[in-house]
């Protein structure tokens, strides 16, 4: 099961896309397009309905039909207190899009829209320190586990409840967002180590918050062999971003150039 049955309806949801550059098109897409479907992935969930590996620090990236989605763990120690944490890309099929101001930390892992069916997405959290560089904002990556290139095609991408609410709200950290805030997913293709293409699609903007699944266009990337996500906001200090850098994501689409699809 996927989370989306109808893709000229999903397509009608697109919330925003603020600027995108040239892409490498020195490689023609060969067909078919392949769609990662996360839901016929083998993932074990705890009871909280998010990936139970979430905080292992040895478990690695999450891998799913042939991709590696980047996750890093670790384990803080203060005055004998354990204090987990984590980021790069967890799977989640939660269902609850409350407000839980109180204690985020423990509903980190919910997308805004309802999620009735259980159809599994990722929740992304790259990090509040951002580069100017967008090469060097790794810590959300995907990437094939045989290091191949590969076209990416299109996605859906939605706000997270946790960044939502805190942007929506104001929280301990932040002032409520006004008009004149924006909240950004930023979307690099990388090529032997040089960005084909850096998108951006705003999940907050205008007084505007993406509150359903979007579909967004990925072919601009052109061929690639990894692709690089992070969130940067109107939202910061000199210390970083000062809302959660949490996004969803899911059902990616790709092909493969004809080299290596076997079409030429």
């Amino acid at each position: 099961m996927t989370l989306f049955k109808s893709l000229a309806l999903a397509s009608a949801a697109v919330f925003a896309a603020v600027g995108l550059s040239s892409c490498n098109t020195d490689s023609n897409p060969g067909e078919p397009i392949y769609l990662i479907d996360f839901n016929q992935t083998d993932i074990s969930f705890n009871s909280d309905n998010y990936w139970s590996d979430c905080y292992n620090p040895v478990a690695g990236n999450f891998v799913s039909e042939g991709f590696s989605y980047s996750h890093n763990a670790w384990i803080d120690e203060w005055d004998g207190v354990s204090y987990p944490g984590w980021n790069g890309f967890c799977p989640s099929r939660v269902n609850d899009n409350l407000d839980h101001s109180g204690d985020w930390i423990g509903y980190q892992w919910g997308c805004i829209p309802q999620n009735p069916y259980g159809g599994i997405y990722l929740v992304g959290n790259s990090e509040a320190v951002v580069s100017e560089n967008p090469l060097e904002n790794t810590k959300c990556s995907m990437r094939m586990t045989n290091y191949a290139e590969f076209n990416p095609k299109y996605a859906y991408v939605t706000n997270s409840s946790y960044t939502y609410y805190c942007a929506k709200t104001g929280s301990a950290f932040n002032e409520k967002f006004t008009a004149g805030d924006n909240f950004v997913l930023h979307i690099v293709g990388v090529r032997n180590g040089v960005m084909t293409a850096h998108l951006k699609y705003a999940l907050i903007a205008s007084g505007q918050f993406l509150d359903q699944w979007a579909f967004i266009t990925l072919e601009p990337l052109g061929t690639v062999d990894e692709v690089l996500f992070y969130v940067d906001s109107t939202s910061k200090d000199n210390y970083g971003l000062k809302v959660p850098a949490y996004f969803c994501i899911t059902n990616f689409s790709y092909n493969l150039p004809q080299s290596a699809s076997g079409l030429n």
